[in-house]
């Protein structure tokens, strides 16, 4: 603006216009430079993170030389071509004389724009570094080199699970099983929170509707063994502050007649029962989410996101009519822990060596373990859960998954299949307010296990048994997203050898077939002082879910349940 205006001043209209074109000139080199500076960005905030300060420098001065020496030539370029490229743009010989004494005096300078432009890069990678907010991810596989893992780990102990690691080698061969090309899903990125999808292609619809597509897994296991009846409070979630929790419970049935526990004389008759309501309410759920469909796509078509979606111009269709080039919905199963142990504590006490009658773990259960509390103690305690690599707790874990993956895959909508997901985001808290005492020993209103992890403080025998257990789970047939938390305690990750380790530990789970990890690098003990001095604490952000979050921003029902995971050592 002011040299527009000086050169007004000084040479009226011809000079504005012979400044106008230098302008778009520069512009269009400066683009390019910026361009260089933005893949710098993710390069000095991963190495910034992880404290790794010397990698700045060297990556800094890098793209300061390269970028230099590229300005350098275009300056010289611009020095000896300037008439021709003024001419390019306009033929009037005013213009053209003005244009290039100014395009050769910016040329000349062009070249420090390098320091400029990379220095103010850096300082803004450094100055955001800390915010959880947007997600980020790191793509691995088995040719990812060392020092980006060191990278990235450093970086998320710092900065509260952030990037979360997805796995190329599980997360490809999903999607090729969707539906999608090699290059289509080669080409991936997660949507949401870990929910991988085509990159510009496919319209996922991860979330189902948006709001309503997470299935409670556990409360499957109650309908199974209860006739179909759901012992619940009839109000939705965790009462208000101030106010009481329901004690009325709903008293008609809303799943199938499947019998009651103390009429099952085998515990194949449990397994059927399961599998009859979950494939019922996974079917049940998918009709929702198409009823949604069928009318969101008249009120709500999204020409916008159409224009830019490959597949909507060639089809001529709206995203929400299956335009795009890929289509899936997506649906989320949660508390598949806590399935594996119900099922496991059902076969083993009461099928195999027959300690406890179907009848005293119904009432037990109904009674929210009042009156059996030496029986809670004993699951709790005393025995196997999964997360510790028994095979023999593990394999129903498998077993539920598949049921679910395979009945929820097979399922389809206005726009194509549908994909099957495990993680929660927060509702393993609010479904746990919704789902009565369970047979692993957890009473009525406690939250249900995250993801595909174990149930909080359950996993007794270390993170490699952990990964052990939540590998039996046959993740390429789940496309639609796996989770898996784990929460490491800081002096885990003391100097070089504690990343060494924890990189190898990940390595191996996504050689197991894992297809999702995210890590929190806290103790127990941090965050119950963060709970009672939230102002010490105002940039401390934690994983909780597909998301971080500032932990004191947390309701407190989130906090208890980050608090209460397992806090691991190597």
């Amino acid at each position: 603006m002011l040299l527009n205006t000086m050169a007004g001043a000084l040479g009226g209209d011809a000079a504005i216009a012979g400044m106008a074109v230098t302008t778009r000139v520069m512009m269009l080199l400066s683009s390019a430079l910026i361009g260089f500076g933005q893949g710098y960005q993710p390069v000095c905030s991963f190495n910034y993170g992880a404290k790794l300060y010397k990698r700045v420098r060297e990556g800094y001065f890098f793209c300061i030389k390269i970028g230099t020496v590229f300005l350098s030539v275009i300056s010289i370029i611009c020095l000896i071509f300037a008439p021709q490229i003024i001419s390019f743009f306009r033929d009037d010989p005013a213009v053209i004389k003005v244009g290039i004494v100014a395009l050769r005096w910016q040329a000349a300078a062009l070249p420090l724009s390098a320091t400029v432009v990379m220095t103010n890069m850096m300082l803004q990678s450094m100055g955001r570094l800390v915010l959880h907010d947007p997600p980020h991810s790191l793509r691995v596989h088995r040719n990812t080199p060392p020092e980006l893992w060191e990278a990235a780990i450093e970086t998320t102990r710092i900065c509260g699970g952030v990037p979360t690691f997805e796995n190329d080698e599980v997360i490809i061969p999903a999607l090729m099983a969707r539906g999608h090309s090699l290059e289509s899903a080669r080409n991936y990125s997660p949507i949401g929170c870990v929910e991988p999808g085509g990159n510009g292609n496919e319209w996922p619809a991860c979330g189902g509707t948006g709001s309503v597509s997470y299935l409670n897994l556990v409360n499957g296991v109650w309908l199974a063994i209860n006739d179909g009846y759901l012992p619940m409070p009839l109000a939705f979630g965790a009462p208000k502050k101030g106010e009481e929790a329901p004690k009325e419970v709903n008293r008609n049935r809303v799943g199938l007649s499947t019998g009651y526990l103390y009429e099952m004389e085998t515990f194949d008759d449990v397994l059927e029962a399961y599998r009859t309501q979950l494939e019922f309410f996974t079917r049940w759920h998918a009709m929702q989410i198409n009823n949604f469909e069928y009318v969101a796509r008249e009120q709500l078509p999204l020409p916008v996101v159409s224009c830019t979606m490959k597949g909507c111009m060639e089809s001529g269709k709206d995203v929400m009519y299956g335009g795009a080039e890929y289509n899936s919905c997506g649906m989320a199963g949660v508390g598949i822990g806590n399935v594996a142990d119900c099922l496991y504590m059902i076969k083993h006490l009461c099928y195999d060596t027959k300690e406890v009658s179907t009848r005293e773990m119904y009432d037990a259960l109904i009674s929210d373990w009042k009156g059996h509390e030496d029986l809670q103690r004993k699951i709790q305690n005393e025995c196997r859960h999964y997360g510790n690599g028994y095979p023999e707790v593990d394999e129903w874990a498998a077993w539920a998954a598949d049921v679910f993956a395979d009945c929820c895959n097979s399922c389809t909508g206005p726009r194509g299949r549908y994909a099957a997901g495990l993680y929660p985001v927060t509702t393993n808290v609010m479904f746990g307010y919704m789902t009565g005492a369970t047979p692993d020993g957890r009473s009525a209103g406690v939250p249900l296990a995250d993801g595909i992890s174990p149930v909080q403080a359950r996993d007794k025998n270390g993170p490699t048994a952990i990964l052990s257990s939540v590998s039996r789970i046959n993740q390429v047939k789940y496309s639609n997203g796996t989770l898996l938390n784990m929460k490491f305690s800081p002096s885990c990750l003391q100097g070089e050898e504690g990343v060494t380790k924890l990189t190898q530990l990940m390595q191996t789970y996504f050689d197991m077939g894992g297809m999702e990890m995210q890590i929190n690098v806290i103790s127990a003990q941090t965050l119950k002082d963060a709970q009672k001095n939230p102002d010490d604490y105002k940039d401390l952000v934690v994983r909780v879910a597909g998301f971080s979050a500032y932990f004191v921003e947390l309701h407190i029902t989130g906090q208890n349940d980050l608090i209460s995971r397992t806090e691991l050592n190597m």
